[in-house]
């Protein structure tokens, strides 16, 4: 992509709560709930293992160790909307 210059644009998810959309891109930083919101997607993922789920991390592209596309992966914008609700 880089040889052709090619940019990709980021992906937000959203979701409505209590009459309000929120907004969230990957690894987000900007809620005022942030430490809610990782601590819930941290459980959801602990949960997630004990219950056998296994990440696939064959979709990261980044050239980075496998914990940091797992980490990556934990922190899609999906995942921190899902958790914010």
């Amino acid at each position: 992509m880089r040889d052709k210059r090619v940019k990709k644009e980021p992906g937000y998810s959203w979701i409505k709560y209590k009459g309000k959309v929120h907004v969230f891109s990957t690894d987000d930083q900007s809620s005022p709930f942030l430490g809610q919101i990782y601590a819930e997607l941290e459980k959801l993922n602990c949960k997630m293992i004990e219950e056998g789920y296994i990440p696939d991390t064959s979709s990261v592209l980044h050239d980075v160790e496998e914990s940091e596309k797992i980490t990556m992966r934990n922190h899609h914008s999906k995942k921190l909307a899902i958790a914010f609700g």
